[in-house]
């Protein structure tokens, strides 16, 4: 059950995306430079990175007690 009410949230997270991304983006205009690509390409890589990282200190520090 806990595993349906979290596909449940995830879709419904999906789909509230979704609709932002279609009726809100057009209203927000933003300059195709060069820092702003490299930000937008690079910020999903970076920020799973730092999660792991983080699920790996917090593993080895319940490891070591």
């Amino acid at each position: 059950m806990d595993t349906l009410i979290l596909i449940l949230k995830v879709l419904l997270l999906s789909v509230a995306l979704s609709f932002l991304i279609k009726y809100a983006a057009p209203w927000v205009t933003i300059a195709p430079t060069t820092p702003i690509v490299i930000t937008a390409i690079l910020l999903p890589s970076v920020t799973i990175l730092l999660v792991l990282i983080g699920r790996i200190v917090q593993a080895s520090n319940s490891n070591n007690v």
